[in-house]
């Protein structure tokens, strides 16, 4: 199964969904046409389903170790890295498995892409979840790679950096 596109599909479609959710909601004192496009819409956003929301389902109850398939979508979704409703508490419920596995070479490279990605753009509330995983995934370059990010000319790159080498062990 191809869990990227499935992962960017929801994504796009659950931002569609929401941005026409907030539409609507701002003209919904208007008229009762309003009112009822607002309505639709927000039983729309609530009735979308994904057979991602299934599948972090199954990694949060039985777990990852003993199933590549739910392991590839583990990695998947950490690599997309969705922005979405609930994406972040998805994340966040799906790290910790990750703790439990011995990790691939190319495992390892898809979290610390994410990490320096997060660094380099924003550090959303799960940002912390994900720099938990940084003794897991540690080596010289990417070492290497923190330390420059870490004496970075803009100022909230360097913070987050800072943040993130904190959880190096030395």
């Amino acid at each position: 199964m191809d869990y990227l596109e499935l992962i960017t599909t929801c994504e796009r479609d659950l931002n569609a969904l929401q941005g026409a959710l907030h539409a609507t909601s701002e003209h919904r004192t208007k008229s009762a046409n309003h009112r009822e496009q607002c309505v639709r819409a927000a039983k729309a956003f609530r009735a979308y389903d994904s057979p991602i929301f299934d599948l972090v389902d199954q990694c949060r109850r039985f777990g990852i170790k003993n199933a590549p398939e739910l392991r590839a979508f583990v990695f998947a979704y950490i690599q997309c890295d969705p922005y979405f409703y609930r994406s972040g508490y998805m994340l966040e419920q799906l790290l910790p498995k990750v703790k439990q596995l011995s990790l691939s070479e190319f495992e390892k490279a898809v979290i610390q892409r994410t990490i320096l990605k997060r660094i380099e753009t924003k550090a959303l509330r799960n940002f912390r979840h994900l720099c938990r995983l940084i003794h897991y995934v540690d080596d010289a370059p990417f070492r290497d790679a923190l330390r420059a990010r870490a004496n970075s000319s803009d100022p909230q790159m360097r913070r987050r950096a800072k943040f993130a080498l904190a959880y190096l062990s030395d």
